[in-house]
């Protein structure tokens, strides 16, 4: 009789712990069906992608100006902020160290040469009146403050005979264009007016055209595809890891 009422109370605790067990198991199914629902994925989503303020910005700048009929090579870099997806303001450095062939002479067996060289930090603006995925266009304008030299020297003994040191303020302004086959690397091209406002150094004026050609990262972009990946592999939105990866930086 003792068997038969230790078994009967042992089946009621079983099915007692297996009602439990199931209850919990369908609640934490709800729960994660609710915490991991399409509607939480999007709104997530729609959190990440939100347009910003201001979106971090950094390029790479090779410039070509004129001087005297010779092409000369500026290069330098940028940073700052995108606001509101239009205005872009940055600061930036750029540098020069070029021969002058024009000026280049002989005189008694001996080679004279002409050295000028351009430091100066910029503060740059640029308009994105287009925007697009894949392009843009815009409408920079900058202002340059640093110094020039000037310095003449012969061949081979590279003996120095004339040097100049000054103060140099510059402004350019053009119009963009920016081909973005990925979202956060665009190659931007410009062309534009250079206008010398103050210079201390003889025969030292860059007026004319320039051409630009450089590399744009957009911080932004690459933050909000990390955030992404990591969303889609958390609510098993994943069809590869290498393939969302790669509709991620092309889409």
């Amino acid at each position: 009789m003792k068997h038969i009422a230790f078994s009967a109370v042992f089946l009621v605790f079983m099915n007692y712990a297996a009602a439990q067990a199931d209850s919990t198991s369908r609640r934490a199914r709800y729960f994660d069906t609710t915490r991991y629902s399409y509607t939480n994925f999007v709104q997530d989503s729609l959190a990440i992608i939100k347009v910003k303020l201001a979106r971090p910005q950094f390029r790479f700048d090779n410039r070509s100006i004129f001087f005297q009929g010779q092409m000369l090579a500026v290069g330098g870099y940028d940073a700052g902020v995108l606001l509101k997806e239009k205005l872009r303001f940055t600061v930036g450095y750029y540098r020069m160290n070029e021969a002058v062939s024009n000026y280049n002479k002989t005189v008694e067996g001996r080679q004279y040469e002409r050295e000028l060289k351009l430091d100066y930090g910029t503060i740059n603006t640029e308009f994105q009146y287009i925007s697009k995925r894949f392009f843009s266009l815009g409408m920079p304008l900058e202002f340059g403050f640093g110094q020039n030299s000037s310095r003449y020297k012969t061949s081979p003994d590279d003996a120095e005979f004339n040097y100049q040191k000054g103060f140099v303020i510059v402004t350019d302004f053009g119009l963009s264009g920016t081909f973005k086959p990925i979202r956060w690397v665009g190659i931007r091209a410009v062309v534009g007016y250079r206008k010398t406002v103050v210079n201390q150094v003889d025969d030292f004026r860059f007026d004319g055209i320039f051409t630009s050609v450089g590399l744009n990262i957009d911080f932004y972009e690459i933050t909000k595809d990390f955030k992404m990946y990591r969303l889609k592999k958390r609510y098993h939105r994943m069809d590869s890891k290498v393939g969302t990866a790669v509709d991620l930086i092309v889409d």
